[in-house]
C-alpha cells in the first residue's frame, strides 16, 4: 500500500505535467513553467523596495530640491499656506494681491506650486504690490449686463433732525428692482431749498414757490441730497410765462379793444375748447399746463383788476383774422398737462437707474440700500462728500468703466470697479490690458454716478512695495 507521501508526489507530478502541457506545450519538461514568473515577481518586489528606501533616505538628508520656481516670470505659490511670491534678486518677495501680480508680471503669470521645504533657506524680501488693490477681479465681459441704481435716502435722528444721503446698488438686470415712472407720471423732490419736478428722465427746477403750490408739488416733495439730484439730466426751468408789454393795448377783437396778456377761448364745431394767450405778435395757443400757469400768475390777475381770471370768448371770424404768434410759450421739455404724482411704496424713495447696456437713465420708485446690507470700506479706500452713504454690490459685478457719457469718445479716465463697491483709477489703457480688460470694452458711466463709489489706490504698472 502506498504511503501518503507517495500519493502527494504522484499528484504533484501529474499537475506538473498538466501545467507544462498547458503553458509550455512540454509535459515532460525538466523545469516548472511557473518558476520564472515566481522568481521574477519576488526579485521585482525586492528591487522596488530598495528604490523606495533609497529615495526616502535621499529625501531625508536632502529635502526640497525643486528649483524650477527660480525661473524668471514665474509666480511662486507656497502649497501649505497659499502665499504668493515673486523671486527676484535672490530673495522671495510676497505679492500683496492678484491685481499687483498681473501688473508686476505684465499679465497672468505662470504659477508654480512649491512646498515649504523647497523654499527653506531662501531669504525673504520686502512685499511688493499696491496696498488695497483688488485681490479678486471681475469678469471682463459682464460689465455691459449690469444696472446701477442710486436711491435718495432721508433719515431722521432721535432728535427729529432730517439728514439726506444717497445709496448705490450694482446688480445684474434681474436684481434691479423698482417701478419706472410712466409717461404721464412725475416725481417731486426738494434740495437746497428748491423744488424740482422730475419728468421724462429730466429735472425741471420750479423757480417760484407759488408754482409748486399751484400743482400741489409742495405737499408731495421728497427731500433729497443735491448730489443725487445731479444724477438726473437737467431739463428746462419751470417758470411763469413771460409776456412782453403785458397790459398794453392790443388789436380790436370782436368789437372791443383787447390788451396784451389777455386769455381767450375758442370752441370748434365739436365744442372742444382751445385756449389762447394774446401776445404782441399774435395769438399763442396754450396747452393745459401753460394755461394753468398763466391764469394763476399774479401779473395776469392784476391785468384783470384782481377779479377771477376768465378767458374771453373768441369768435371764429376773429380767430381766422388774427395773426398766430411764432413764440413758444413754454420751452420744449415741459409737460403739456400736469403729470400725475404716484405715491411711493412703504419706506420707499425715488431712485435713478442707469443701464450699462445702452446708457438709459430712468427714475424709479424703489427701496434704498438697508444699512445691514451695505459693504464696509477696505484698506487704502478714500471717501469724499459725494460718496454714497451705503453701497451694495452683487457678487461678480464690476469691470472696466469710463467716466463719461454714452456718446463720448474713449479717453484716459479708466476705472476698475469691483464687487466690493470700490472704484480703482487706472494709470493708462495699458494697465487695463495687463489686468485682462481690453480698453475698447470699457462702458461709459456718468461722472456723477461714478463719484458715488469710494476710490481705491491708483493701479499702475510700476508696482513698488508700499
Amino acid at each position: 500500500m502506498q504511503a501518503r507521501r507517495d500519493q502527494v508526489q504522484a499528484q504533484s507530478y501529474v499537475l506538473g505535467r498538466l501545467s507544462g502541457a498547458l503553458v509550455a506545450a512540454e509535459p515532460d519538461g525538466l523545469e516548472n513553467p511557473n518558476r520564472r514568473m515566481t522568481v521574477g515577481t519576488i526579485c521585482g518586489l525586492l528591487v522596488s523596495a530598495l528604490v523606495i528606501v533609497g529615495f526616502a533616505v535621499y529625501g531625508y538628508f536632502v529635502p526640497g530640491g525643486a528649483t524650477r520656481w527660480r525661473t524668471p516670470g514665474v509666480l511662486v505659490l507656497e502649497k501649505e499656506t497659499g502665499t504668493r511670491y515673486a523671486y527676484a534678486g535672490g530673495a522671495l518677495h510676497p505679492v500683496l494681491n492678484h491685481a499687483s501680480t498681473r501688473l508686476l508680471f505684465g499679465g497672468e503669470p505662470r504659477v508654480v506650486s512649491v512646498s515649504r521645504n523647497s523654499l527653506k533657506g531662501v531669504p525673504h524680501g520686502q512685499p511688493v504690490g499696491i496696498v488695497g488693490a483688488p485681490d479678486a477681479l471681475p469678469a471682463p465681459d459682464k460689465v455691459a449686463e449690469q444696472v446701477w441704481t442710486a436711491c435718495a435716502l432721508a433719515v431722521r435722528d432721535q432728535a427729529g433732525a432730517l439728514s439726506t444721503g444717497t445709496t448705490l446698488s450694482i446688480s445684474g438686470p434681474a436684481g434691479a428692482g423698482g417701478t419706472v415712472l410712466g409717461p404721464g407720471e412725475a416725481a417731486v423732490a426738494t434740495a437746497g431749498g428748491q423744488t424740482f419736478l422730475i419728468w421724462q428722465g429730466r429735472r425741471l427746477r420750479v423757480t417760484q414757490p407759488w408754482l409748486a403750490r399751484l400743482f400741489g408739488y409742495d405737499k408731495r416733495a421728497v427731500p433729497v441730497e443735491a448730489s443725487w439730484l445731479d444724477l438726473v439730466p437737467v431739463g428746462p426751468d419751470l417758470t411763469p410765462v413771460p409776456v412782453a408789454g403785458r397790459g398794453s393795448a392790443g388789436p380790436m377783437i370782436d368789437g372791443r379793444q383787447a390788451r396784451i396778456g389777455e386769455l381767450f377761448v375758442a370752441r370748434d364745431a365739436g365744442s372742444q375748447e382751445r385756449r389762447y394767450l394774446l401776445l404782441n405778435d399774435g395769438l399763442a395757443e396754450l396747452n393745459g399746463f401753460a394755461y394753468t400757469i398763466v391764469a394763476a400768475d399774479e401779473a395776469t390777475t392784476k391785468l384783470y383788476g384782481g377779479r377771477a381770471v376768465t378767458p374771453s370768448e373768441l369768435s371764429p371770424a376773429a380767430l381766422a383774422r388774427l395773426p398766430v404768434s411764432t413764440r413758444a410759450v413754454l420751452p420744449t421739455g415741459v409737460p403739456e398737462s400736469p403729470p400725475r404724482l404716484p405715491a411711493l411704496p412703504t419706506d420707499g424713495t425715488w431712485c435713478v437707474r442707469h443701464t450699462m447696456a445702452d446708457g438709459r437713465v430712468e427714475v424709479t420708485a424703489g427701496q434704498p440700500v438697508p444699512a445691514s446690507d451695505a459693504v464696509s470700506d477696505s484698506a487704502g479706500v478714500t471717501r469724499t462728500s459725494l460718496t454714497a452713504a451705503r453701497i451694495t454690490a452683487q457678487s461678480g459685478v464690476g469691470g472696466l468703466v469710463l467716466a463719461g457719457r454714452q456718446d463720448q469718445a474713449a479717453g484716459s479716465g479708466f476705472y476698475l470697479v469691483t464687487d466690493v463697491g470700490v472704484k480703482f483709477p487706472l494709470a493708462s489703457a495699458q494697465v487695463a490690458g495687463q489686468l485682462g480688460y481690453p480698453p475698447t470694452g470699457a462702458r461709459p458711466v456718468p461722472r456723477r454716478l461714478l463719484e458715488l463709489l469710494p476710490t481705491g489706490p491708483l493701479l499702475e504698472s510700476a508696482v513698488q512695495g508700499r
